[in-house]
């Protein structure tokens, strides 16, 4: 299917966001559209004082955490045990008013589903007190068909006051793997059902037959029950507590509240905004295997142009959508920014995102893979959407690095998840299916200041849990044989990305189990997070089957083996990012390696004596002290620092040796001469620094002050690079075993005093990328 791009019509606004072919996006008139009998409860009392406006913002953040709990309290699922899902406050007229903190991404289909309610429902069958409506469309409201969306009014005097909404993973509602990931399906017809939104809740009585409809699709009915009964109890109670707290304070004053949260919300974000010079930043990812099998590798890109108070974002660069599950939908192409702006630049806005929406401008390019029109497979690509969002945090760290009173703020990216779903009968027949939370249990991205958390989860769910082992046994027919922080699994830098885990997990009294792996990005073939500023990416996951081991002998005798080196084996099968049905016997091991968060800033400024101490407790290998960091160290981690200085001497006198960027990638387009402005020497990145020189405005180096380009170039052009094998990274094997095309792990150093300043992987045959270009002649 080809793209529609904005040059073959009049103008990009005449593109029709039906919710058909494209995605759904409200027009600018939208509510000319809402029935007539649905009123809007839009009484303000102008004289909110501020005690009770931060009562009322706490009480209002409260409700969502509490909404939270009572989905876990009521369903039998672990992955809502887990926190796989978010839920939202919205205001009558649609405006997503306070998130939780939970996945960030889900819930922004929640105002998309509940103007679409309101635009093309109000009329018929209608909104009334007590409705609760659901809805699994990718092309409206959900992240995919699994993450199920539910809304439901509040209604205060008979009037619409607001709207609750939750989304949540379901795991099995049909489409030809169990589960809801199929990694086969050419296109939505083979992907689980889709549920236009529908009216599921009717005056607060649940419809049977409509209950009974929904639960028909899958494979696990009764445990897909308990998990809607679950959502729907959160809606229920949480409407219930919004009209309690408009009793005690009155409407007219928690609707004051409302208001002010969301104009708060919106002010500080344009405020930070305004602080950062303008500029254009990009960034490029690849996506791996639009089928299994498929050995090309797929491109995504994101810009960011900031202009004063406003943010605008596209994908162009992005290819077009393709057969196979390889792409995602509008709702997570803003869903991605919005979550990353609500952890990073608004986290004490209490993640009220609608305020930050209202600067920013979405220009995404329909029929793309960041922006897949029907009739795409969605279902099983929904970790390109986790691959996505992490690109998104880093480009949003080197915006916000611009900034002395933001630069604090920073996060590197952390990993995608190599999801691992497995499925099939326990000892009496009876089936099961799961995603291994397990999967989830990475380590955290590098900070400005100070490492990543060890093995803390993802990072765009604040909250992430990871049950029990006990849990997970007592509703699976499986035994986790270990749970162990894995060596050399962050990305090397300054500052260090935390450590990821290993697991191993064999059957146990199963009658069969299958695994279907679906990995984001390219997380099994390249690289897992990216680093910032000369940080490197952490390695890439790994899914191993370890055929016909001798672990029922170490049973026999009592023990548990703590590491796979321990078992014999006849092959170790190593799997691909995307597969379905890979047996996992009685005899056979699951070996899942998890990584870790990218780095920040050159390895070579990590303190030696941290190293050494990263090493004594495990998280970094000798060899990789040695080759990343340059420190070396003897058998019992203590630091040979002559060794070590005379190590990073050779690496600085290696990097020296590098080719110019216009020696590799041909002469750059420089840009007009900037004239140079009086204002101060400022940083805008870790280690680049912008100031006068002579007449004209310039990039320099931060360390030696070397000029590198004029203020509005690409500062690459003045850097030398390096582009090395992926294998360069611990744990890395040969891409080539999976793509036939060739990638590289490119690195950029001063030419004066060989700091690392950026690293990026990428396909051979591309162009060095201008990851961030001002537009402003040095004025904020």
């Amino acid at each position: 299917m080809t793209a529609v791009r904005p040059e073959q019509r009049d103008s990009y606004d005449d593109i029709v966001w039906d919710g058909v072919q494209h995605s759904y996006r409200p027009a600018p008139d939208w509510q000319t559209r809402v029935s007539p009998s649905l009123v809007f409860d839009t009484r303000v009392d102008e004289d909110l004082d501020p005690v009770t406006f931060e009562v009322l913002r706490n009480r209002l953040w409260t409700i969502n955490l509490a909404h939270a709990d009572t989905l876990t309290r009521m369903s039998g699922s672990p992955i809502f045990q887990a926190y796989d899902f978010n839920m939202s406050i919205l205001t009558e007229d649609g405006e997503n008013l306070m998130s939780g903190p939970f996945i960030q991404y889900l819930n922004t289909g929640s105002p998309l589903l509940v103007r679409y309610l309101m635009e093309r429902l109000s009329d018929s069958p209608g909104i009334e007190e007590g409705d609760i409506f659901l809805a699994s469309d990718p092309w409206i409201g959900a992240s995919h068909q699994m993450d199920v969306c539910i809304a439901a009014p509040v209604f205060v005097d008979g009037k619409l006051f607001a709207w609750v909404s939750n989304a949540a993973q379901q795991y099995d509602l049909g489409g030809i793997v169990p589960g809801g990931w199929p990694q086969n399906a050419p296109d939505i017809f083979s992907d689980p059902i889709i549920f236009r939104p529908f009216k599921l809740v009717e005056r607060g009585v649940l419809r049977p037959d409509l209950e009974e409809m929904y639960r028909r699709q899958s494979r696990l009915p009764d445990m897909v029950a308990l998990d809607l009964r679950a959502q729907l109890a959160g809606c229920r109670f949480a409407a219930q507590r919004l009209q309690e707290t408009c009793e005690e304070f009155g409407a007219p004053t928690v609707k004051a509240a409302m208001r002010k949260i969301l104009d708060n919300a919106q002010s500080a974000f344009a405020r930070k905004l305004e602080r950062i010079p303008d500029c254009t930043l990009s960034d490029v990812l690849y996506f791996d295997e639009k089928l299994p099998g498929d050995r090309t590798t797929h491109r995504v890109q994101f810009n960011i142009t900031k202009q004063g108070s406003r943010l605008i974002i596209d994908n162009v660069g992005t290819e077009d959508q393709s057969e196979g599950p390889n792409g995602f939908t509008y709702m997570n192409f803003a869903g991605i920014v919005l979550g990353v702006i609500a952890q990073t630049t608004l986290y004490e806005q209490t993640f009220a995102i609608g305020g930050a929406e209202r600067q920013i401008d979405f220009r995404p390019i329909p029929g793309t893979l960041s922006c897949c029109d029907y009739p795409a497979a969605v279902s099983g690509s929904v970790l390109n959407v986790s691959s996505a969002y992490m690109r998104l945090m880093n480009m949003f760290s080197r915006l916000m690095a611009c900034d002395p009173d933001l630069v604090g703020d920073v996060v590197v990216s952390g990993p995608d998840i190599p999801l691992t779903v497995i499925s099939g009968s326990d000892e009496r027949g009876y089936p099961f299916g799961t995603a291994l939370t397990e999967a989830s249990g990475f380590g955290g991205g590098a900070r400005s200041y100070t490492d990543g958390v060890e093995t803390s989860g993802a990072s765009y769910i604040p909250l992430i849990r990871m049950p029990n082992i006990e849990s997970s046994e007592q509703f699976y027919p499986f035994l986790v044989m270990y749970r162990k922080e894995a060596p050399d699994t962050g990305g090397a830098g300054r500052w260090r990305g935390g450590v990821g885990m290993e697991v191993a997990i064999t059957p146990y009294r199963s009658h069969a189990i299958d695994i279907v792996t679906n990995a984001g990005g390219q997380g099994v073939s390249t690289n897992q997070a990216v680093g910032v500023f000369g940080g490197l990416p952490s390695p890439t996951a790994s899914y191993q089957v370890l055929v016909g081991t001798d672990v029922r002998d170490h049973w026999a005798q009592q023990q548990v083996p703590r590491d796979v080196a321990d078992l014999s084996r006849r092959e170790t099968l190593r799997l691909r990012g995307k597969s379905n049905g890979t047996p996992l016997n009685a005899e056979d091991v699951l070996l899942l390696i998890v990584c870790g968060g990218g780095g920040y800033g050159d390895p070579l400024d990590r303190e030696p004596e941290r190293v050494a101490d990263d090493v004594a407790q495990g998280y970094v290998s000798r060899a990789a002290a040695s080759e990343l960091y340059g420190v070396a160290v003897d058998d019992s981690a203590a630091l040979d620092a002559a060794a070590t200085a005379a190590r990073r001497e050779a690496i600085r006198a290696e990097r020296a040796r590098w080719r110019t960027v216009a020696d590799v990638f041909g002469p750059g387009t420089s840009a007009d001469t900037s004239p140079s402005t009086g204002e101060p020497t400022r940083l805008v990145h870790e280690s680049v620094a912008v100031r006068d020189e002579g007449e004209r405005r310039v990039l320099a180096c931060a360390r030696c002050d070397r000029v590198l380009t004029d203020y509005r170039d690409n500062y690459k052009l003045g850097l030398l690079v390096d582009q090395a094998e992926l294998t360069t990274l611990p744990r890395v094997e040969d891409p080539r075993v999976l793509l036939d095309e060739d990638m590289v792990l490119r690195r950029y150093c001063c030419p004066g005093c060989q700091t690392l300043m950026t690293v990026e992987v990428a396909r051979a045959t591309e162009p060095v990328l201008a990851e961030m270009v001002f537009t402003q002649e040095g004025s904020r």
